[in-house]
């Protein structure tokens, strides 16, 4: 599914619902609202003033103002009632508005739904690259190049430049529907576009293609999420660097909006790799006025935290000469505080993170 302009920037006018998948309206209301286990239900969420309204029907009530940020958001919802008499509306519709147009109510698919509420993260595109299952797919009949392609998708850390770097970001996902919007044609090495066609060959086969498929649903959920984060004025951004030779970087970029102060929002980069060889690393840069930055790395392996020690200046110097300043560096010789939680590939709303590309690891 190639996801729409309209029906991604949507997404913004349900996020109360969203943030978590469901939204839960406590016993008593869901009592007084007459609300019945299975029934779909049209619902409206209103701002008024420093209130938030749920209406359904003629009957309304308050909930939480950080619950919605846009205006009139009107969406469709399947009741579900829980054992102890709280209701939770799970939104099937939303409503959508073209410039001066009338609002126009849009049922959403099923697929739909299923990215937004699928979990964060890129586990399954992960365990695409790293568990063979391509590889075996290769024998199939008429498969091989498709997925020769897939796989040369990947980076080689020996001589990584920054333009494959840039190069990769531009191809994995985030910017297709931008791209097609403008009418500009995608790129013939996109990954999404590469496995949304493996992902055809294998049904028109009959060939199982749910693994492939939920990699897929990794890579449009987080570009759901960081539709989001853009449309709440916000960044969130996440994407998996595959090497050939080394494993892989799970990454992240975040902004997240600080109200009182619009100039003062932190910009935050998270890094994770693993790999034989220097074990199992975490970096978190966080940049302050564009050019500042406090860093903190995490490694298990005592021989990469040692370089990283001794690599400090030699670090300095390569960044100093791009601009930016290091206001702190710390290193541990351990795992990061937090760490299974970090791994989902899910950012922490609230923190500020940067990158690890600057980091000087030779190990």
């Amino acid at each position: 599914m190639i996801i729409t302009a309209d029906l991604a920037n949507a997404v913004s006018k349900v996020n109360p619902i969203f943030l978590e998948g469901t939204l839960k309206i406590a016993a008593a209301e869901a009592k007084s609202f007459g609300l019945r286990d299975g029934q779909i239900v049209q619902a409206v969420i209103e701002n008024r003033g420093d209130h938030t309204k749920l209406l359904i029907g003629n009957k309304e009530f308050e909930i939480p103002k950080t619950f919605h940020t846009g205006e009139g958001s009107r969406f469709q919802a399947k009741v579900s009632i829980l054992n102890n008499g709280s209701a939770v509306l799970t939104p099937a519709g939303v409503s959508l508005t073209r410039g001066t147009t009338a609002s126009t109510f849009v049922p959403l698919s099923p697929h739909f739904m299923n990215l937004l509420l699928h979990s964060s993260g890129f586990g399954n595109l992960s365990s695409l690259y790293a568990s063979g299952i391509l590889s075996s797919l290769a024998a199939k009949g008429g498969l091989g190049d498709l997925i020769s392609r897939i796989l040369g998708l990947r980076l080689s850390i020996n001589n990584l430049t920054p333009s494959e770097i840039k190069n990769f970001i531009m191809n994995f996902g985030l910017f297709n529907e931008a791209l097609l919007a403008k009418k500009q044609k995608l790129n013939p090495n996109n990954q999404k576009v590469l496995i949304g066609q493996l992902v055809r060959l294998l049904n028109e086969r009959g060939i199982d293609s749910q693994t492939i498929t939920r990699t897929l649903l990794d890579i449009e959920a987080s570009q759901i999420e960081t539709n989001q984060s853009l449309q709440n004025r916000e960044v969130i951004f996440s994407l998996i660097f595959p090497f050939k030779d080394f494993g892989e970087w799970h990454f992240s970029f975040s902004k997240m909006r600080n109200k009182e102060n619009e100039n003062d929002s932190f910009y935050t980069f998270n890094l994770h790799t693993k790999n034989e060889i220097i074990g199992e690393v975490w970096l978190r840069v966080v940049v302050e006025k564009k050019n500042n930055l406090n860093m903190q790395m995490w490694a298990t392996n005592k021989i990469t935290y040692e370089k990283a020690i001794k690599q400090n200046d030699k670090l300095n110097i390569l960044l100093n000469d791009a601009g930016l300043n290091i206001n702190s560096f710390e290193v541990f010789n351990e795992e990061r505080p937090g760490n299974k939680e970090l791994n989902t590939g899910k950012p922490i709303l609230g923190e500020k993170l940067f990158s690890g590309i600057t980091v000087d690891i030779e190990a």
